[in-house]
């Protein structure tokens, strides 16, 4: 008989913009609707990256009990505050801690999120979750493909996967997300991460995936998930507003347990995205 897992899901997400002075307050995320417990999943059911992890789980027949801790999301803006980074530290901690033993973490943020003394919300939130789940249980983290990737992501995530296109499709991210989680639970993956941060930035004119150098890179990263020891290959160009220490462009390639395979790929694509690095800087916009 094939065990039931109890797989965790948190979405938390906010885009900083360090040149923003407004501070991005608890309001702002209670203005979107703070969400916590069962009603997660009817709120977000077929809709956003939620949606399209229990979606794909559902769709895959596996025997899995959905936990969701809770959902916050608030617009681009300033510095989150503290007291909005204290809020959902909380409700992480608690709403693991509350939740009994897990066989996994849905872990859906942004990338981009830094408060008022913290450049790396996404870092410290994970780093939360370790605390509470310890070192072996998978999480597998969605992120915006404007994250930054950071040390303490890699360190701390099994496996991160990121928005395939620009505009984005929240909904198929969590599909791989899911996928990703499968793999793990139920066919004994072993994710290895290799990463490359790119000294790297750009304005946003050539950031659609669908025409010019970002196509390009983008597409790469398809072409190689098709070899299934691939788990994930996703490309990070940072969002250009964020004033940080570890700010840059970024590739993460997630294997099924090939490190030399996870560097190469990753090795590849740092090197495609770096060989147009002055195409990404075109500008086509009227003066």
């Amino acid at each position: 008989m094939i065990k039931t897992m109890r797989i965790a899901i948190i979405h938390i997400g906010q885009e900083t913009n360090d040149f923003n002075p407004v501070p991005t307050t608890l309001r702002d995320y209670e203005s979107f609707g703070i969400v916590e417990g069962p009603a997660i999943l009817d709120t977000y059911r077929g809709v956003g990256e939620i949606g399209g992890f229990v979606d794909e789980v559902r769709n895959s027949g596996r025997p899995v009990e959905f936990v969701p801790i809770v959902r916050g999301w608030a617009v681009a803006g300033g510095r989150i505050t503290q007291e909005a980074y204290r809020f959902f530290e909380q409700k992480i901690r608690q709403g693991l801690e509350a939740a009994g033993p897990i066989d996994g973490l849905s872990l859906q943020l942004h990338g981009a999120c830094a408060a008022e003394g913290i450049d790396d919300v996404e870092g410290a939130q994970l780093e939360t979750c370790r605390a509470v789940l310890g070192p072996n249980v998978p999480i597998v983290l969605g992120l915006d493909h404007h994250g930054n990737i950071t040390r303490k992501m890699v360190a701390l995530a099994s496996a991160i996967v990121g928005h395939r296109t620009q505009p984005h499709d929240p909904y198929d991210t969590g599909r791989m997300g899911a996928q990703v989680m499968l793999r793990i639970l139920f066919e004994g993956a072993k994710p290895v991460t290799a990463w490359r941060k790119l000294p790297l930035l750009s304005h946003q004119e050539q950031f659609l995936t669908a025409q010019g150098p970002m196509k390009i890179w983008f597409d790469r990263a398809r072409a190689l998930e098709a070899d299934r020891r691939v788990l994930q290959a996703s490309n990070y160009p940072m969002q250009p507003w964020l004033d940080v220490a570890e700010g840059g462009w970024s590739t993460v390639v997630c294997t099924d347990g090939d490190r030399a395979l996870a560097e190469r790929l990753a090795d590849e694509l740092a090197d495609l995205a770096w060989s147009m690095r002055a195409d990404f800087q075109k500008k086509d916009a009227v003066p």
